[in-house]
């Protein structure tokens, strides 16, 4: 069994790395993945998040609480208009309805919305 700490970074490793891979998807043209990469990247947060304070995240309710918490312990309700945001990105993986600029103008909020949750894990 991993300990909690190793959860903690392995999430947050995942994280960089969907991100990193769903920039790329999303300059080549491959919306799909690339939106479902910038959900990816924000579940791996929020999961990173989560271990790191000992709450549950096996489930998307629990994600969803997380984020609640979050937006609400930081006084930041950009932190729930930015997970929606993704989570539009995840519907986008079944129904392909994005354009371009509607992904392009996404990013920004994604990647500050991942920084934050990973900056408000406990140390």
């Amino acid at each position: 069994m991993q300990t909690n700490e190793s959860q903690v970074e392995k999430h947050a490793r995942l994280a960089h790395q969907m991100l990193d891979q769903a920039k790329g998807e999303a300059a080549a043209g491959d919306l799909t993945q690339g939106a479902e990469k910038f959900w990816g990247a924000t579940t791996q947060a929020l999961k990173s998040y989560c271990a790191s304070h000992g709450m549950p995240h096996g489930r998307y309710q629990h994600l969803r609480q997380a984020v609640l918490d979050l937006a609400l312990r930081q006084d930041n309700p950009s932190i729930r208009l930015a997970f929606n945001t993704a989570r539009a990105c995840h519907s986008n993986f079944y129904n392909d309805w994005m354009e371009q600029e509607d992904l392009d103008s996404y990013i920004p909020d994604i990647e500050e919305l991942v920084r934050i949750i990973l900056d408000a894990r406990a140390q």
